[in-house]
């Protein structure tokens, strides 16, 4: 799977590297409120590029740092518990046991059957 998101890397940098030096002398007007700058397209596809990648960095940051506190939070309920089953006793339960819900009082089970 690393083999296959380098391949992709690769391709997708080679892509922007020819994107961006076929399009460096082409000026476009770029309308932001009231500032209207003539950038090159290739600059601007360049900066597009890098901006969705930091987005992209920021919100994989922010999802794994929900998912480290989810983990420990989830490892401090794992401690907890068998905390919990090493303390419980191992004896059985007293009395006799319980039948189960709906089962008639003579038990079937060892009666023959008719084959």
């Amino acid at each position: 799977m690393l083999y296959v998101a380098i391949v992709l890397f690769a391709l997708v940098s080679t892509v922007l590297a020819v994107l961006v030096f076929e399009n460096l002398l082409n000026d476009v007007p770029l309308s932001i409120i009231v500032w209207q700058p003539h950038i090159s397209l290739g600059l601007l596809l360049l900066l597009a590029f890098a901006l969705g990648a930091l987005m992209l960095y920021i919100l994989s940051a922010v999802s794994a740092w929900q998912d480290r506190l989810e983990l420990k939070r989830l490892r401090l309920r794992v401690a907890e518990l068998e905390q919990a089953a090493a303390n419980a006793s191992t004896a059985p339960l007293p009395g006799a046991a319980v039948p189960m819900p709906g089962m008639t009082t003579p038990d079937i089970s060892d009666m023959p059957t008719q084959h």
